[in-house]
């Protein structure tokens, strides 16, 4: 029997919390925290009031935190094993540098931070210190990608000539998280192709098994921007907006209706899951009715989480109401700071020959992650939404067509993927990080992460200076 690994929180917001701190709560007997910093005093206290942390382990800032000793030992010990800092993409690199030089072990929210240089640093000193740093690229784990990088490795598909990904990324979520929310300047956050897309980059090389040697790259911010604004729209949504009835963007209709989910989720689940996204829509007096018979319908008329969770910290209808009425997410998207892209396209060569394109834009109808790869012997074509996931193999020759339900249960982050991402990490702290077992393997070091991200990087000069980037120059 393993011993329960105790850890710390540094951010206890939307990934924090309701992931990594939800995982605990459901596995007491694999992980405890124990400790937690986080400036917003009404997370603070929520977290240490479901995971029993008592005042004196709790800190508005990760400073005290890494310098205070254990209550039960006052010799200066850490207060765990392992650190979590899940705080906003700026604020990443000085807590991991201290915690790390602390003597923790850690999982880091991606992007491992905003610059080339601090990403470099990062993997410098986990190295440097012995400690294990592990960066969320939660993809890996992904039933999913996982069966992609099977298929591709298998060679059933031939030589890979060339590899279409498209990061589809719903208009309402990108008016929810770039526009209206906290990934909308590149100044506070990091552009946008690295903020949302360092996933995608990682995955097209852990599923390739192969980097990248140049890249180009276009995009703009071409639609969220004043001038686009209907006539005599307001700063604010709920300040008398024209355009309320007929605007998709309009606040209560994405947050409170929620229409948009229910939608997206519909458009990509299939049997009983789909059927119950439909009637959301249609009669969310059924679905709550019929809630006391399942708990999964309860779970939806009853819905708390994303996008929700982040307007409101008590998401019922009348506050995210008042939340709306002068709060950031219920800004006009046309009226909003916001100056990250809203498209853009980077084109690369990886080693082995493959023209591969990466398409991420924020206007897409469905929010998915969709893979055509041409091979010399057959095609793939793969989708991976919010209410599930497929991938279609079509052999050249023979003409058949093997088909795979990549999809997870419906409750589970990320297609499944923050799920055994944590089983992997905690797994590491116990068997080390060079055990040889399948799910660590799929673990990303800082090291490892460090080249997408400086893909992201390389992208964003080519699409600034228009030039061709040469990766090994670069790097």
């Amino acid at each position: 029997m393993y011993k329960t690994i105790e850890a710390i929180m540094i951010g206890a917001g939307q990934r924090g919390s309701d992931v990594y701190g939800e995982y605990a709560l459901r596995h007491p007997d694999q992980i405890r925290f124990v400790a937690v910093a986080e400036p917003d005093a009404e997370r603070r206290q929520r977290f240490a009031e479901k995971h029993n942390i008592p005042l004196e382990n709790q800190f508005e800032t990760w400073q005290p935190l890494l310098a205070q000793s254990h209550p039960s030992t006052g010799s200066g010990q850490r207060f765990g094993q392992a650190a979590f800092v899940c705080t906003q993409d700026q604020q990443h690199t000085a807590p991991t540098l201290a915690a790390l030089r602390v003597g923790y072990d850690m999982l880091l929210e991606k992007p491992m931070a905003t610059t080339a240089e601090e990403c470099r640093q990062l993997a410098d000193v986990a190295e440097e210190t012995g400690r294990q740093l592990h960066i969320c690229h939660v993809l890996r784990f992904t039933k999913h990608f996982t069966k992609m990088r099977q298929i591709i490795h298998s060679g059933d598909l031939g030589e890979i000539v060339s590899v279409s990904h498209r990061e589809n990324v719903s208009w309402w979520h990108m008016a929810h998280s770039f526009v209206r929310g906290n990934w909308r300047k590149k100044e506070d956050s990091a552009p946008m192709i690295l903020a949302k897309c360092c996933h995608d980059l990682d995955i097209l090389i852990w599923m390739m098994d192969q980097n990248s040697t140049q890249l180009s790259s276009v995009g703009s911010l071409m639609h969220y921007r004043p001038e686009n604004a209907p006539e005599g729209t307001p700063k604010y949504c709920l300040d008398g907006c024209p355009a309320a009835e007929t605007c998709p963007h309009y606040a209560p209709f994405i947050y409170v209706e929620l229409l948009p989910l229910w939608r997206n989720y519909a458009d990509t689940a299939k049997g009983i899951p789909r059927l119950a996204a439909q009637a959301q829509e249609r009669a969310p007096g059924l679905v709550r009715a019929l809630g006391n018979l399942a708990p999964s319908l309860r779970e939806m008329a009853d819905y708390r989480g994303w996008p929700r969770s982040v307007v409101a910290q008590d998401p019922t209808p009348e506050n995210l109401m008042e939340a709306l009425r002068q709060g950031p997410y219920g800004r006009c998207v046309y009226h909003c700071d916001n100056d990250v892209v809203d498209h853009q396209v980077v084109n690369m060569q990886f080693e082995e020959g493959a023209s591969v394109t990466l398409t991420m834009h924020g206007h897409s109808h469905v929010e998915g992650r969709f893979t055509r790869i041409q091979g010399s012997r057959a095609e793939l074509q793969a989708s991976f939404g919010y209410g599930g996931s497929r991938i279609e193999v079509n052999e050249h020759r023979s003409d058949r067509s093997i088909r795979y339900d990549t999809s997870a249960d419906n409750s589970s982050g990320h297609g499944g993927g923050d799920e055994r991402l944590m089983n992997a990490f905690l797994m590491s702290l116990r068997e080390g990080e060079s055990a040889e077992l399948e799910l660590t393997s799929h673990l990303s070091t800082a090291r490892q992460s460090l080249e997408s991200h400086l893909m992201a990087f390389a992208a964003e000069e080519a699409r600034l200076k228009a030039k061709v980037v040469q990766m090994e120059m670069f790097r």
